[in-house]
């Protein structure tokens, strides 16, 4: 009997088929990014728009919206909105009179609110970005808050209490808080806004937006708690590459930022400050059709 060879590849041929298999999955990787990107921003914008319905069921049982922050226990709006993003336990573990205006139970970072601030809340976090797995190299932002005419924060030791929950979102402080009436946001320090107040119309001013904490770029240098971040101004625009003291965020199309009647809209970065800061504000009688 005759025995048969079988024929194997060739190296060549292997090295061909190799680089097909490259080409094929180099070609699939960008797709697959931009699914992921897709899926990210999705969650994200839905993050916002909980945010937006969290502070108008917050307004309808309150009669007026969260402060932007409580300027005696450092305390931030997001906290204020805990009920009603299904997170009420966590909320019980804050003391009502750090929670009051003006509170007098002393700062969040003592007591009972401080185990609270150490949980990690998926609706603070855009998937996109994740604060809560970064460790940042200057700090951790305790508070933030715009107040009267500038920005003020207090920062932990970037590696002093990594499981603090951090977030990626921040409210909307206006032009410089409320120094400034006509420019202020609905979000400022004690503030107690009512919906009624947003002369220029819920659809026109803006609510919520994404924040990074630190600068965009680089290594990270600030994430912030969700407990203490307090309300953003506008004054310093949207700058190409974000910085602690403005909103941020690492989507492809812009910034997120959610209005006030709940709906939510990308910002492009760079606009011009004078449209960034009109839509900002709540009451200042210029209405920006196109951003």
């Amino acid at each position: 009997m005759r025995s048969r060879s079988r024929r194997g590849f060739t190296l060549i041929e292997l090295l061909v088929v190799i680089a097909i298999i490259a080409i094929l999955i180099g070609l699939l990787l960008p797709a697959v990014q931009k699914v992921r990107e897709a899926a990210a921003r999705m969650s994200c914008s839905n993050n916002l728009k909980q945010l937006g319905l969290a502070a108008h069921n917050y307004e309808s049982a309150y009669g007026v919206l969260p402060p932007g922050n409580n300027r005696n226990s450092r305390i931030g709006a997001l906290a204020y909105l805990l009920p009603y993003v299904e997170q009420d336990n966590v909320f019980r573990q804050i003391e009502t009179t750090k929670l009051t205006l003006p509170a007098t139970g002393g700062v969040w970072y003592a007591g009972t609110s401080w185990a609270a601030a150490h949980t990690k809340i998926k609706t603070f976090q855009c998937a996109s970005d994740n604060s809560n797995d970064l460790t940042p190299t200057a700090g951790v932002w305790a508070f933030l808050y715009t107040d009267p005419s500038t920005i003020y924060g207090g920062a932990f030791s970037p590696t002093a209490y990594p499981t603090l929950g951090k977030t990626n979102y921040a409210p909307n402080a206006g032009y410089l808080g409320a120094v400034f009436p006509s420019l202020s946001g609905p979000f400022f320090t004690d503030s107690k806004t009512r919906l009624v107040a947003l002369t220029d119309g819920t659809s026109n001013t803006y609510a919520f937006g994404e924040y990074l904490g630190g600068r965009g770029a680089g290594a990270r240098d600030y994430t912030s708690v969700w407990m203490g971040t307090g309300a953003m101004p506008t004054g310093w625009g949207l700058p190409e590459t974000a910085e602690w003291y403005t909103f941020g965020g690492k989507h492809t199309g812009g910034v997120l930022f959610a209005m006030c009647d709940g709906s939510v809209r990308a910002v492009r970065r760079g606009i011009d400050t004078a449209t960034f800061v009109y839509t900002s504000g709540m009451s200042d009688g210029a209405l920006i059709a196109g951003q």
